[in-house]
């Protein structure tokens, strides 16, 4: 059942709260105010931080998968700082399209990993798939579908492919890869703690479960780049990992 939860008339986002509110309600205590949850909003500047330093790394690198990390980082944080100042689902919707971002740029490299885009073609497939599940989010939710539930099958088909490219070809370190998934894992926890009140300080100022999740998740991003980084030739067309049919 979606919370029932909704900003003051008069507060700075009522008019658009009062369209719909989110599906979900994190334990901060929303705030009439222009920044509605302090700490969740303000915890994105991890993915901003990262973002800036994944761009500093990729720079000069051939390949556009990898200089997109960086980019892809910052539109996370941005379109996550810009829902939870505002709670509203209208901005709900930007969130889902950040995060859109960085799992259809996963899952699109592991397409390329496996021969399945072309160099020239992914990155027409990466704007659709972004695209058309933002649209499909808008669509689910007013059919009471939980939302969530698309990221997490996003996640569960990054793993998967990733594993299904390990039998074929092994990779030369797999460090990252289980560092970054290890992060990823601890984050989820700290939202679920807090989404379920398991562990909740309405009031505290930047002790969130969900602020943790934006913290954890920005340095798994970081971390997973230096894994994506090892396949830079293969992912400009030098190799793949098995022959398959390209999408063109």
């Amino acid at each position: 059942m979606r919370p029932d939860v909704r900003l003051d008339p008069g507060c700075p986002w009522s008019s658009l709260s009062a369209l719909r509110r989110p599906n979900v309600d994190w334990c901060e205590l929303q705030q009439c105010s222009w920044v509605v949850e302090p700490a969740n909003t303000a915890s994105n500047l991890a993915y901003l931080l990262v973002g800036v330093g994944l761009i500093w790394l990729a720079r000069g690198s051939r390949s556009r998968h990898l200089r997109l990390f960086g980019p892809a980082a910052v539109v996370v944080g941005l379109c996550s700082g810009i829902y939870h100042a505002s709670y509203t689902f209208v901005l709900q919707i930007l969130d889902f399209a950040g995060m859109y971002v960085f799992t259809y740029l996963l899952l699109t490299i592991n397409a390329r990993r496996l021969g399945w885009l072309q160099p020239e073609r992914w990155f027409r497939w990466f704007v659709q798939l972004v695209l058309v599940t933002t649209l499909l989010t808008v669509a689910l939710d007013f059919l009471e579908v939980p939302i969530q539930s698309i990221v997490g099958l996003q996640i569960g088909g990054v793993v998967i492919s990733e594993l299904w490219i390990w039998r074929r070809d092994p990779p030369p370190s797999s460090r990252a890869w289980w560092a970054g998934l290890g992060l990823l894992a601890a984050a989820s926890l700290f939202s679920l703690l807090d989404v379920t009140r398991t562990w909740c300080d309405p009031m505290h100022p930047f002790l969130q479960g969900h602020a943790i999740w934006h913290v954890l998740s920005a340095l798994s991003l970081f971390v997973l780049f230096f894994h994506y980084r090892q396949f830079e030739g293969q992912l400009e067309g030098e190799g793949a990992s098995f022959n398959s049919t390209m999408i063109s």
